[in-house]
């Protein structure tokens, strides 16, 4: 009767985190993980794992009141890289009082990079401001350079509270004129192409200036940790740390070779064979003169 009993318990347990995992997953609020480690520790956990935070204990708060809203465009083209923007996404949408748009030149359906197709999408000229523009890099750049985009990207960046990038969507950003003199990242291959629209090229993985107004991120995997600083920086490090714990961002690559600084030799010339000039960090790229 006793094994019964236990195990039950134990049955009657894991319904449990595995309904509050759900309802963290469906809902993506703060508020779903306060309900759900307010019942029972997570886990199996007795503290809490929002009771402590990396810096000493104490959780800092964002720059943003907690009752006011963001509100994000995601720019999007033909020749986009999904994951550039597809892991800010997941970022963003958790966030509370946040509102995520996507637009493109002409609105509607986009094919980005291997022929995805991605729908749905504004009209950029219908949109009138933003509060934080994100342009996701690309395997192909022409759409985004050309005049047309260039435009629209540069009035709501000139408006915009804060202007941000993922991957070698800093050139397009940069080939606007709003990044001049701006320290900023891209991927390491395309890097050093940024100081030929008069931005400030810096190899790291998370880039910010004028105190958080610009912001960007590295090469495409890149998106999701500039994704949760800027979730940090915006909505405090108690909403940043609640998302990398819905979506389980605990990352732990198989091979070190992420960048040019961990790789092989022989492996950087298989990329350079693919993208000439990349380990000088002036791979050219459709669209980037």
């Amino acid at each position: 009767m006793k094994d019964h009993n236990e195990n039950n318990a134990a049955k009657e347990k894991r319904v449990s985190l595995d309904h509050s995992r759900r309802k963290i997953l469906k809902l993506g609020s703060f508020a779903a993980l306060g309900a759900a480690m307010g019942g029972a520790a997570l886990l199996g956990k007795t503290t809490p794992s929002l009771a402590k935070a990396n810096s000493g204990g104490t959780f800092y708060p964002g720059k943003l009141a907690p009752n006011e809203t963001l509100n994000i465009l995601i720019v999007n083209y033909d020749g986009g890289t999904l994951l550039d923007f597809a892991g800010p996404s997941e970022i963003f949408h958790r966030l509370p009082n946040t509102h995520v748009r996507y637009a493109s030149l002409n609105g509607g359906d986009v094919t980005l990079e291997f022929g995805v197709k991605y729908g749905n999408t504004e009209r950029l000229v219908d949109i009138e401001k933003t509060d934080l523009i994100l342009v996701p890099g690309g395997s192909d750049l022409s759409a985004p350079m050309r005049p047309e985009y260039q435009a629209q990207i540069r009035r709501l960046a000139e408006s915009a509270k804060y202007v941000t990038s993922v991957c070698n969507g800093s050139l397009v950003l940069a080939a606007t004129g709003v990044l001049n003199g701006k320290r900023s990242a891209c991927h390491w291959a395309f890097i050093n192409k940024l100081s030929e629209y008069g931005a400030i090229p810096v190899s790291e993985r998370f880039v910010e200036d004028d105190n958080g107004r610009f912001m960007s991120g590295g090469g495409v995997t890149a998106g999701i940790d500039f994704a949760l600083r800027v979730a940090a920086k915006l909505r405090g490090e108690k909403a940043a740390e609640f998302t990398q714990l819905a979506i389980e961002y605990d990352p732990a690559p198989p091979f070190h070779s992420g960048h040019p600084r961990d790789a092989r030799p022989e492996v950087i010339a298989m990329v350079d064979k693919v993208l000439p000039g990349a380990s000088s960090g002036l791979a050219r790229i459709p669209g980037v003169r």
